[in-house]
């Protein structure tokens, strides 16, 4: 392959008889596989897993020296259900294609006329799926969060929103995760007709939750992150919060907010971002001074450890028994 050839963004060529698709962004290669769905699949899956199976027959075919192709699928927990890895180019993109997750395993099944063609059963790993080590993911966040983009806002549906004790004030109801403190709600105040996230100081709890959850208040918050990461080493950089928030959204992520505790002028809270599908999380410990969210501008500093896996979340909430996350009082 000539690098030269390669442009910014979506490539295919050909490899002997297969296509083969490669996404380049920023000069770096995001993604390459066997072309096995059509673009518009991918663009409405908002999951990994198409991307990895691509890339995953890619690599059974094109194994590197010292770790052949049974070795790969045997260290990999990769399992051929029905059918065999030459089976893999007989696909067609108009092939029908599902998966289910369960016991945190994927099975992905190609059928034609209702008989499955192909089945492979898989780990939810997420440097299975990624195809990166924990250390090579955690050196790109911050190039990762500093390149993603948010998709366009969508309008504010009003039948999602429930009335709160305060006239003109709602709350989206999200969901919870492991503890009743950590959910998703959106705060929203009404005025006139137009619903509107909550940024201001009269409502600090409610804002700090819209302002970690939501990046569509279009406020200006810039993070300042201390990453935690493998053996203790630690980096800093600065973020605008937007990209944090791209950068979780765009991979798959699910987030939820906690408060901690709530002193005078400073908010102290935690961001939990859920990976189901690759089974780890991203932890963003947050502190939040009052005086930006009045100013709807400023810093935050945050302390970000990343990819920790689904049975660790549990002992990480241990370290807090002592001092448990406190429920917010919204809109009292």
């Amino acid at each position: 392959m000539q690098i030269d050839s390669i442009h910014e963004g979506k490539n295919t060529i050909s490899v002997g008889d297969r296509l083969v698709r490669i996404q380049l962004n920023e000069g770096m290669v995001s993604s390459m596989g066997y072309v096995l769905f059509p673009d518009e699949l991918k663009a409405m899956a908002h999951t990994p897993i198409l991307n990895f199976l691509e890339r995953y027959f890619l690599e059974l075919d094109y194994p590197q020296a010292d770790r052949p192709r049974n070795k790969m699928l045997q260290e990999d927990r990769f399992k051929f259900e029905v059918g065999t890895p030459a089976t893999v180019a007989t696909l067609q993109t108009d092939c029908a294609f599902s998966y289910s997750y369960e016991n945190n395993r994927y099975v992905a099944t190609w059928s034609r006329d209702g008989q499955p063609i192909l089945s492979v059963s898989f780990p939810a790993n997420h440097e299975l799926i990624s195809g990166e080590n924990k250390i090579d993911a955690e050196n790109f966040v911050e190039t990762d969060i500093r390149v993603s983009q948010l998709s366009p806002a969508v309008p504010v549906n009003k039948e999602l929103l429930t009335s709160t004790i305060q006239k003109d004030y709602f709350v989206k109801q999200g969901s919870t995760y492991i503890s009743k403190q950590l959910t998703s709600n959106l705060y929203y105040q009404q005025i006139d007709s137009i619903f509107s996230l909550i940024i201001n100081e009269s409502h600090p709890l409610e804002s700090a939750a819209n302002m970690m959850l939501c990046a569509d208040s279009h406020s200006a918050f810039n993070l300042k992150v201390k990453q935690v990461m493998y053996a203790y080493k630690k980096k800093y950089f600065d973020v605008p919060l937007r990209n944090w928030i791209a950068y979780c959204q765009n991979n798959g992520c699910e987030l939820y907010f906690g408060i901690e505790s709530f002193e005078k002028d400073m908010i102290r809270a935690s961001v939990f971002a859920v990976n189901i599908a690759e089974n780890y999380n991203h932890v963003l410990f947050v502190n939040i001074p009052l005086s930006v969210i009045g100013k709807g501008t400023g810093d935050i500093e945050a302390q970000l450890e990343t990819f920790i896996p689904m049975h660790n979340v549990l002992n990480l909430f241990g370290k807090y028994d002592k001092n448990s996350f406190k429920q917010p009082k919204m809109y009292e």
